[in-house]
């Protein structure tokens, strides 16, 4: 029984946090993230629909990191495939210009924003960086969290969010009205 787990290698999930270093590959196809834990780094191979949603990231950005680690042959050959993250907070240069709720207790909560390939032509990026930067400018970005999620089958209507826990849909919405859609079901 242990030799078949060893041929196939055994796999466990994982969730790590930490402070986002860079990437590694070639330049235009990353295929790693570099994540600083204390004093460690870890490298962390990413899944190809994660690739293209995870372009704007920037070096000390507190990102969750969430996926499969497989050991190969013995257990010191150990591989970690990310299958998803939620940026935590802002950037460390970014936190001193962040302003303070307005509100003295923020609702949690996150948003699942589609970043497929066709949301992404839509203005998928465009409403990623809306929602940090808003997110920031409201003093929220350590209670709502941004999840990018795979296709939500509204391709057309694209880009598509939710804001949870109220569940609300929202499809085509213009950047500038992002931070009223924030504060509307965050901070009321």
């Amino acid at each position: 029984m242990l030799a078949e787990q060893e041929k196939q290698g055994s796999f466990f999930q994982f969730q790590l946090e930490g402070e986002f270093v860079g990437f590694l590959g070639k330049p235009g196809k990353i295929k790693y993230l570099r994540l600083a834990l204390g004093d460690r780094e870890v490298e962390i191979k990413l899944s190809k629909h994660l690739r293209h949603a995870i372009w704007d990231l920037k070096p000390g950005d507190g990102i969750q990191v969430w996926g499969e680690q497989k050991f190969k042959g013995s257990l010191r050959e150990l591989t970690l495939k990310a299958y998803g993250f939620n940026l935590i907070s802002c950037s460390y240069q970014a936190k001193s210009t962040c302003t303070s709720p307005t509100s003295p207790c923020p609702k949690k909560g996150k948003i699942l924003l589609c970043q497929k390939s066709g949301c992404v032509k839509r203005g998928g990026k465009k409403m990623y960086d809306a929602l940090k930067e808003g997110l920031c400018n409201l003093g929220l970005e350590d209670s709502v969290s941004i999840e990018v999620t795979s296709c939500q089958k509204r391709c057309k209507r694209a880009p598509n969010m939710v804001f949870m826990p109220a569940k609300a849909k929202y499809s085509k919405i213009p950047t500038k009205e992002v931070s009223s859609l924030l504060e509307k079901h965050y901070l009321q």
